[in-house]
């Protein structure tokens, strides 16, 4: 009986907060109920409309579930014996109790084309001008197919997802949405934890999302510092860091910060063109140009012309520079080329230009 009661604790455990065996076992609320939830990539909104329900259903059976493995495991003779314990029998009200409450809880939610639920309640805050929840759940829907989207997970059973113009973030029984013109970001908490014997730690922060004019925290976010940059860029607005907070960032955005400044010293390319959308991340404007200013060494590992016109930010060329440098020596990453993401010709640092648009030259 005891054994048998703490391997269901530890099942019970890690099916709420499932590792990444129980993951990899398919042993999830999304995975074993998926032919039914559909698709989250097609069906944002709508899908986890239905997985909150069947998580609250699942979750609440699971006390209820003890009872049956005893009966299973230890026979009716010892599920009798439990039962006539007051410890026993008010547990088993209240394993009884809970999945009838959650019963009532869902159908709530789901009478009234599911006026009820937080999310479409959330929903409906930003549907106006005659719009409906299903209208913003459209755009939702639409954003979260593209793949542009950055999406930050800390535990095995929430994540944030940041869109073009929406912050969500997606819990097992909510999912809380805010619009980004609507909110504002700050920076709360910072804190580090070791995780390996060699003393390796990760810093985790807490940003608050308010709303702008109310000053209402909507939801927090708890992110890893290396998601930390990712997740700025996609944002339309920066994330307020009144409190001076150090930030422990990866050594690929420390060097796009000194990349971005070592570019700001070169010469600037004028134009009159009207730049395109970034390549990479379709957020920001174009406004790099590769010249050739270096002097030619006579080998084929030095710069060659580029003669690609601006189609990528600052933002994601650093990006693409470090990813393509030695990760074991960062230091000579300065000082080192990297193929055009365009058309492959060699560059330096001093051969990048930011692009400054004109009227007439």
């Amino acid at each position: 009986m005891i054994e048998f009661t703490v391997f269901y604790l530890i099942f019970v455990f890690c099916f709420i907060f499932p590792p990444s065996a129980f993951v990899s076992a398919g042993i999830t609320v999304s995975n074993l109920f998926d032919s039914w939830l559909g698709s989250e990539d097609l069906q944002f909104v709508q899908y986890h409309l239905s997985r909150t329900l069947v998580t609250v259903i699942i979750h609440s059976l699971l006390p209820l579930g003890f009872f049956g493995g005893v009966l299973l495991v230890e026979g009716y003779a010892q599920l009798l014996l439990l039962v006539q314990t007051p410890l026993g029998l008010g547990f088993l009200s209240l394993s009884v109790l809970l999945p009838a409450a959650a019963a009532f809880k869902v159908f709530f939610w789901w009478t009234n084309n599911w006026s009820s639920h937080p999310l479409v309640n959330s929903l409906t805050s930003y549907a106006n001008n005659g719009r409906q929840w299903n209208d913003v759940a459209s755009e939702i829907n639409a954003e979260f197919r593209r793949i542009d989207k950055v999406t930050v997970r800390t535990n095995p059973v929430s994540k944030t997802v940041v869109t073009n113009s929406w912050i969500i973030k997606v819990e097992p029984y909510v999912v809380q949405v805010a619009h980004q013109n609507h909110v504002s970001l700050q920076l709360e908490n910072a804190e580090e934890h070791t995780y390996t014997a060699d003393s390796q730690t990760a810093q985790y922060l807490w940003v608050n999302v308010e709303h702008i004019q109310t000053k209402q925290k909507l939801f927090t976010i708890r992110l890893n510092a290396v998601d930390y940059a990712d997740m700025q860029d996609r944002l339309q607005t920066r994330i307020s860091n009144v409190r001076g907070l150090l930030i422990n960032q990866d050594v690929h955005a420390r060097f796009s910060k000194v990349f971005i400044e070592e570019v700001s010293l070169n010469p600037v390319f004028q134009s009159q063109e009207e730049m395109d959308p970034c390549l990479g991340c379709a957020v920001n404007s174009a406004n790099i140009r590769l010249i050739r200013r270096c002097l030619p060494t006579g080998n084929a590992d030095g710069c060659t012309p580029c003669f690609c016109r601006p189609m990528w930010c600052i933002h994601c060329l650093s990006k693409w520079f470090s990813a393509r440098q030695d990760a074991e020596h960062p230091e000579s990453w300065l000082m080192s080329r990297c193929p055009c993401p365009t058309c492959r010709s060699p560059f330096c640092v001093l051969d990048v230009s930011l692009v400054e648009t004109v009227e007439n030259i």
